[in-house]
């Protein structure tokens, strides 16, 4: 039954890069829909969701590229993007790829509220798991800070990764330390940083000067 689902997908794809190579003599960019429900979707792929997962994924990928027409990315409807790249972690959860094309592709468009639009789906599916997906969110993180300025929205995806991804590496707890410099709050990136130093996780001996140096600087800077 799986190897049959398998090659109904297989055909559907192929079906649809054979419609999208086809000449149109009106080439007039289509709106892209809203994806089937997802019960429609764990029936018609048959027990086969993973793979139904990442196509759904690249059918969204590719469809800026249509018979005569390329649009860009900022063109779709961001909703509709969100409700696909749901959908297809919802199929399965484990895939990472619909979170890196959030990240990656929809996320690094020249325009800041779908930019932010794409930040809080990232942000949602973080809270669902955040042991596995926070490179996400690290990622958010530093988009938010670099590319929309906007340190605030920084500080609370860096919070929220400091306080409920518990496996992530010291340098994502570390993150909402850097940023409460940036922002000038420095007692309150003093306390985390001297927490994070004391809670015993740090063992590397060059990152633990390195903090010890930075939490000397932040207290020389603050008067303290």
């Amino acid at each position: 039954m799986k190897r049959i689902g398998a090659i109904l997908v297989f055909a559907l794809m192929l079906q649809l890069l054979w419609h999208a190579a086809m000449p149109w003599e009106d080439s007039r960019a289509e709106a892209l829909q809203s994806p089937p429900a997802l019960t429609a979707l764990r029936l018609a792929s048959l027990d086969e969701s993973v793979m139904a997962s990442r196509f759904m994924v690249l059918y969204l990928q590719a469809f800026d590229i249509q018979p005569g027409v390329i649009i860009s990315y900022r063109d779709l409807d961001y909703g509709i993007v969100q409700q696909w790249l749901e959908a297809s972690l919802n199929l399965d959860a484990r895939d990472k790829y619909p979170l890196f094309a959030a990240t990656y592709l929809y996320a690094g468009v020249k325009d800041k509220m779908k930019t932010r639009n794409m930040l809080d789906f990232i942000f949602r599916e973080f809270s669902r798991d955040p042991e596995e997906r926070w490179p996400w969110l690290a990622s958010g993180a530093l988009i938010a800070k670099y590319e929309l300025n906007d340190l605030p929205l920084a500080l609370e995806y860096s919070e929220a990764l400091r306080k409920d991804a518990k496996g992530a590496p010291n340098w994502v707890r570390e993150m909402s330390i850097f940023t409460l410099e940036d922002m000038n709050r420095l007692d309150a990136a003093k306390i985390l940083l001297g927490g994070l130093l004391v809670d015993g996780r740090i063992k590397d001996p060059s990152e633990l000067a390195f903090l010890k140096s930075r939490l000397d600087l932040i207290g020389r800077f603050s008067g303290r």
